[in-house]
């Protein structure tokens, strides 16, 4: 069972934890939930919202990246910094998988037109092993990441973060 440490932080530091959580929500859920079923609706008019909604989770994971690493040198709250390493760890986790799964799926579908497969049967192997898989991820993700922006607000760190990301009074013990 693994425990769970509380932290008795002010309200103003369990909202600055909470804020590269929401962020990370908004990229799965709105971007690539919402966004992503309004681009395909578009996708026979033009590539152009694909292409934007990719661009715009770019660009919030690396936000999200990138305030992580500067917390470790500028923010004073452990609490704060160790839920941020943790939205990095998780950014970092679906940013790969956007590009593995992205480039699989582009590789299936341009590879099944260049066989000579129909479109139909290209567009059902892309989304089977290339868009299925990924928004499977993108549903786990959002349930991890809820369950974390929770924690974050009622002042808790998960086990897994703790060891990831040590109390600064603890990074030598065992």
């Amino acid at each position: 069972m693994q425990t769970m440490t509380v932290i008795q932080g002010g309200e103003a530091e369990k909202k600055r934890a909470r804020r590269l959580h929401a962020i990370l929500l908004f990229n799965l859920v709105v971007n690539h939930i919402f966004l992503f079923l309004m681009a395909l609706t578009l996708v026979k008019l033009s590539n152009i919202p694909l292409i934007l909604m990719a661009a715009l989770s770019l660009a919030l994971l690396g936000y999200i990246l990138i305030s992580a690493k500067r917390s470790l040198s500028s923010e004073p709250s452990w609490f704060v910094c160790c839920h941020w390493q943790f939205a990095a760890k998780r950014a970092r986790l679906f940013l790969f998988l956007f590009f593995a799964l992205g480039i699989l799926s582009l590789a299936l579908y341009y590879g099944g037109h260049a066989m000579g497969m129909k479109t139909v049967s290209t567009l059902a192997l892309t989304g089977g092993f290339g868009v299925l898989p990924f928004m499977v991820a993108v549903l786990g993700l959002i349930i991890i990441e809820f369950d974390a922006e929770h924690q974050a607000k009622i002042g808790i760190v998960p086990a897994g973060a703790v060891a990831y990301y040590p109390p600064p009074g603890e990074a030598g013990k065992p």
